[in-house]
């Protein structure tokens, strides 16, 4: 372990993980320390779409941004580690699965059909069927967007950290225990007994995030949202589309992924705190959504059911930047279910403010200052 890095990222997830290849892209000595093995939590185990048309508000014009970012990305860290994303490029549907859907669909269309690098078009349901003859015919139309890309989260996850040890950073399998101040200025990051000394330290840990507020003497209103996901044998032929809808009052995406099993994502349950069972309740309520969408899925056989944590923020937007009344200390978290979407962008912004101070890219909207001022 080194006893001296340029940056010290505490959390190597997809978010630390990618600020981290940007930071050693533009000559920084970088450690990153991670008390697990890297993918596996919500990195590793999210759906992997990037589908910027399904955000909006203050996260709409990021995502669009970490969506081009992504194409290129993809295309590097598999060169530089050798790890294959498997990603697809498919269209995404977006089902109106009952008659008062229909009017918002249509504002939405309007909005999605304004973005340069996206068409969408409405599609009646013969048409539908007329796509994929599996997809219920209890439809009144849809959104059909062309095309979103979906990756392996856990593949992309690696990639992105071998390729920043290809660029020379150092990966830590260790815990962060605390910080190292000069004053105001943090100097070092505490590993065990050990002190990895730095002049700039990021917190990218996640759901974690709120139980590392002692270190920097404000609260960090970051909480874990536990969410599952279904993975199920997959049709025959194969599923060439996203599939996504709202059903039994929450949504629901159908996804076949490069290996060929069917994802049915996910659930959202607060205030489980860090538990991560999977639940008979999930399990039943994903496979009732899936069949409503898709009769046939009845009979596929489960594969397996995963669980993980998502850092959410009181109002849903990620913080980034600077902590408050610290000198060079950063937090990135709180992406909630867009971390794998919203990684490249966070990476290029986040590398931006540590190394020059400034970013090209506007995140000012996404700090800690916003909590504070409460």
């Amino acid at each position: 372990m080194r006893t001296h890095s340029d940056v010290v990222i505490v959390g190597g997830g997809v978010i630390g993980s990618s600020i981290a290849y940007r930071l050693a892209s533009v000559g920084l000595s970088v450690t990153v320390v991670e008390r697990d093995s890297i993918g596996s939590h919500a990195s590793g185990y999210a759906l992997g779409l990037l589908n910027p048309t399904s955000c909006t508000g203050s996260i709409e014009s990021l995502s669009h941004q970490s969506f081009v970012m992504h194409q290129q990305m993809l295309e590097e860290v598999e060169h530089e580690s050798g790890v294959d994303v498997q990603a697809l490029h498919v269209p995404h549907i977006e089902l109106a699965l009952k008659q008062s859907e229909v009017p918002v669909m249509m504002q939405e269309h309007d909005r999605i059909a304004a973005f340069p690098n996206f068409t969408c078009d409405w599609i009646q349901p013969d048409e539908i069927r007329r796509l994929d003859s599996r997809i219920t015919h209890e439809v009144y139309g849809g959104l059909f967007i062309d095309k979103v890309i979906a990756i392996d989260s856990y593949n992309f996850t690696l990639a992105t950290a071998q390729a920043a040890e290809f660029k020379g950073v150092e990966y830590v399998s260790d815990e962060a225990v605390g910080l190292v101040y000069d004053r105001d200025r943090v100097t070092g990051v505490m590993v065990g007994d050990d002190c990895i000394n730095c002049g700039t330290a990021v917190l990218a840990l996640g759901p974690w995030s709120g139980a590392v507020s002692a270190w920097v003497d404000i609260d960090i209103p970051v909480v874990p949202q536990k969410g599952e996901i279904l993975r199920v044998e997959g049709l025959s032929p194969r599923l060439n589309f996203h599939i996504h809808g709202f059903t039994l009052g929450s949504s629901c995406s159908i996804l076949q992924k490069a290996d060929g099993a069917i994802w049915l994502a996910a659930t959202v349950q607060d205030d489980t705190g860090f538990d991560v069972t999977p639940s008979v309740d999930a399990r039943e309520s994903l496979i009732l959504r899936g069949i409503r969408m898709m009769p046939e899925l009845e009979w596929q056989r489960m594969l397996l059911q995963t669980a993980c944590m998502r850092p959410v923020t009181p109002d849903g937007d990620p913080i980034l930047g600077k902590i408050p009344g610290k000198e060079g200390l950063f937090i990135a978290s709180g992406t909630g279910g867009q971390g794998i979407l919203l990684a490249p962008v966070i990476g290029s912004s986040m590398a931006d403010l540590i190394s020059t101070g400034k970013s090209d890219i506007d995140i000012t909207r996404f700090g800690m200052e916003r909590f504070l001022a409460i």
